[in-house]
């Protein structure tokens, strides 16, 4: 599956207004499915399966292999999917040193930013990070009702040094990369580096393995007090740290772990979005549930 596709788009629209009878088709038919595979979740309401659909744009064998993968690698990284208490002590201490913002912004699109304050990295712990990462997606599922044409990324590496290598997993990259290419339900279109060190060649050399070609091609370089970044985002849309009119990382940070503590007790619950493992579901004309390969 490749629903990441470069110059693809569609149409931006609020999952609070009224699906077309094609749109609903198409939901009603994703559920079907969803319920005849007796491995997956039965909880799975219907905006979340919308969500899919669009970020496939409406392709629905490539909707259901990211719906397999997305439940697949929740099933096989534990690691990743339990222990996601944000009121837990390791939870907040990355709260703590990592601020995370998430918005609409200009031509229908989405923003994801990612900030790090820890120089030294001597707080910082890259499985907790991975960890919060997800459970922040799973909140913003459960939250967002609108659909954007495209998601862009936007990473602060001014705190990252050598010392980065000391802290990564390559287990552990490999399953989030997979994630984030082909199981999370968006249209990723951009990834942007900010403050990226003179040694950011290495540090990008460790993920560049397990990252398709059309993601590595959408990761543009900005180097500390370039202004590189306004070629493609406008200031107007970014928070006041980075020279924008928006909120500051911090206050934007705020509604974000307010989202999440809104959905804590869904994280509390480690059966949450899991799929029954001791069932065989039938085969399906798009790949089985146990093909899907994550390593």
């Amino acid at each position: 599956m490749d629903y990441l596709r470069p110059g693809e788009s569609g149409e931006g629209f609020n999952m609070g207004e009224k699906m077309s009878p094609e749109v609903q088709k198409k939901v009603e038919q994703l559920q079907d499915w969803i319920n005849k595979q007796p491995h997956l979740p039965k909880d799975i309401d219907d905006k979340i399966a919308r969500r899919f659909l669009h970020s496939c744009y409406y392709d629905m064998d490539r909707t259901k292999t990211a719906v397999e993968l997305f439940f697949r690698i929740r099933d096989t990284s534990p690691e990743l999917i339990n222990h996601r208490d944000p009121l837990s002590p390791p939870m907040q201490k990355l709260l703590k040193i990592v601020n995370v913002a998430q918005y609409e912004i200009s031509g229908k699109r989405n923003i994801w930013l990612w900030q790090l304050n820890d120089p030294g990295l001597e707080q910082y712990d890259y499985l907790q990070d991975a960890r919060m990462f997800i459970m922040l997606f799973d909140a913003w599922m459960l939250n967002n009702t609108e659909f954007a044409e495209e998601d862009i990324i936007v990473l602060d590496t001014k705190d990252i040094s050598l010392k980065f290598i000391t802290k990564f997993n390559v287990s552990i990259a490999k399953k989030i990369a997979k994630y984030q290419e082909d199981a999370m339900p968006i249209r990723l279109k951009q990834i942007h580096i900010i403050n990226a060190p003179p040694f950011i060649d290495k540090l990008f050399g460790l993920m560049k393995p397990f990252l398709k070609a059309e993601i590595t091609s959408m990761v543009h370089f900005h180097v500390p007090k370039s202004e590189t970044l306004f070629k493609y985002l406008n200031r107007e849309d970014l928070p006041q740290d980075y020279g924008g009119t928006r909120p500051t990382m911090v206050e934007l940070n705020k509604e974000v772990v307010r989202i999440v503590m809104e959905q804590r007790e869904n994280f509390l619950d480690e059966n949450f979005w899991k799929t029954e493992k001791k069932v065989k579901g039938p085969k399906t004309e798009v790949a089985t549930f146990r093909s899907l390969d994550i390593d």
